[in-house]
């Protein structure tokens, strides 16, 4: 696992809703409203539902090529 300086583990299936914010520069609200919009799986690591929230990432990749748009000149 590797850590970069804003302590994102870029090895794991799941992707926390900070680096999200990060990733995106947006606030939280928006990650979890984007997320409960397109319906990601959430996972709850923690020992009860909402403690921790991580969404898997090839749901937030496929996302965001949905999301990408080529620039006509």
């Amino acid at each position: 696992m590797v850590n970069n300086k804003e302590g994102v583990i870029r090895d794991s299936e799941y992707v926390s809703p900070k680096e999200l914010c990060y990733r995106w520069q947006v606030s939280r609200n928006t990650v979890v409203r984007i997320a409960r919009e397109q319906g990601f799986t959430v996972f709850y690591p923690g020992n009860k539902q909402r403690s921790s929230v991580r969404y898997l990432r090839e749901e937030v990749v496929a996302y965001e090529k949905l999301r990408q748009i080529t620039l006509k000149r």
